[in-house]
């Protein structure tokens, strides 16, 4: 089955252009070289004024049968990846979102 791995950090502050860069060139890379994990699309979160609330999003579109084995495989497959010192440490969430139906074209309802 496909789901979402919906994921949330934030860069230590004064240090978001250098995340960015490193999120995009190296971490979504290796993420995507995974078993299960086909591809990510990444955002700026924004509040309701649509100012930049400082939380990174990154959506890995995911195929598995046990998302919480794909996610342990994920965080084994952390120790060998070329990470950043440039991550609040504390921020990052992991959640799965899962389609509640196919919509194959449906953009209308």
């Amino acid at each position: 089955m496909r789901y979402i791995l919906h994921v949330t950090s934030r860069a230590l502050l004064g240090r978001e252009a250098e995340y960015d860069r490193w999120y995009d060139d190296v971490h979504a890379v290796e993420m995507c070289a995974l078993p299960g994990i086909l591809s990510c699309a990444r955002y700026k979160e924004l509040d309701m004024a649509g100012a930049e609330t400082g939380v990174f999003v990154a959506d890995y579109e995911v195929e598995t049968d046990d998302p919480a084995a794909l996610l342990q495989s994920v965080f084994a497959a952390a120790a060998t990846m070329r990470l950043t010192d440039s991550i609040d440490k504390e921020s990052p969430r992991f959640t799965f979102q899962q389609p509640l139906r196919a919509r194959s074209g449906d953009r209308h309802g």
